[in-house]
């Protein structure tokens, strides 16, 4: 039987793990679930606070390198197996794709270091927020 909220928890998960990689990691921790619960956490969110800091770099490379998608994928279904099986990895490495293909669709319309700047602080924002409630959502599915 399929459980749609932990299907739910697993798209979202996958949503914000497309803008952010490290960001499932990070929020699944928080929850002591998956690989990077306990004190591991604390190795995910110092990824996580590495990734948001070298994101307003204008060197880094497109989410779209090779590095920037598996990181991206490899998190993102990781999330969505613990959430939810494999229905939930598949879906939250769909959810990420299409997160990081319209991510990096508008952060290319947008021209100047200031409105960049102010995408990225936003795209963190979103990511974190949709990661965050995908995890409590899968943590609180089975408490119902």
């Amino acid at each position: 039987m399929i459980d749609l909220r932990r299907l739910a928890a697993a798209a979202l998960l996958g949503l914000g793990g497309g803008m952010r990689s490290f960001a499932p990691p990070v929020a699944l921790g928080l929850y002591d679930r998956g690989p990077l619960a306990g004190p591991a956490r604390f190795i995910a969110i110092g990824a996580g606070v590495g990734e948001v800091i070298a994101d307003q770099s204008p060197r880094m490379p497109s989410r779209w390198s090779r590095r920037g998608m598996s990181l991206r994928l490899l998190f993102s279904t990781t999330g969505g197996r613990e959430l939810a099986g494999t229905p939930g990895a598949a879906l939250a490495a769909g959810a990420a794709l299409a997160t990081a293909y319209a991510g990096a669709h508008l952060r290319s319309r947008i021209t100047g270091r200031g409105a960049q700047a102010a995408a990225g602080a936003v795209e963190d924002v979103l990511s974190y927020a949709l990661v965050l409630a995908g995890a409590h959502l899968g943590s609180s599915a089975g408490a119902a």
